[in-house]
């Protein structure tokens, strides 16, 4: 008797787990976050040929020149 009372709780046990809502354990949340727009600059030039290299770049009011030959 005690046999079948451990097996019919043990299948009530395991029909109560197996039916369980799998919706709530395969929530997905979606975090939507603002990015910044990148700061445009004015410019960036560089210029490789058989007499060296020029890198220049400008932003705003301030100027870079490397000229290297």
């Amino acid at each position: 008797m005690k046999k079948a009372i451990l097996i019919l709780v043990s299948f009530a046990i395991f029909a109560v787990v197996s039916c369980r809502d799998e919706k709530s354990k395969t929530e997905t949340v979606i975090i939507e976050k603002q990015v910044e727009t990148p700061k445009a600059s004015n410019g960036t030039s560089l210029k490789v040929d058989s007499d060296g290299v020029e890198f220049s770049t400008k932003d705003g009011a301030k100027k870079t020149e490397v000229i290297i030959k």
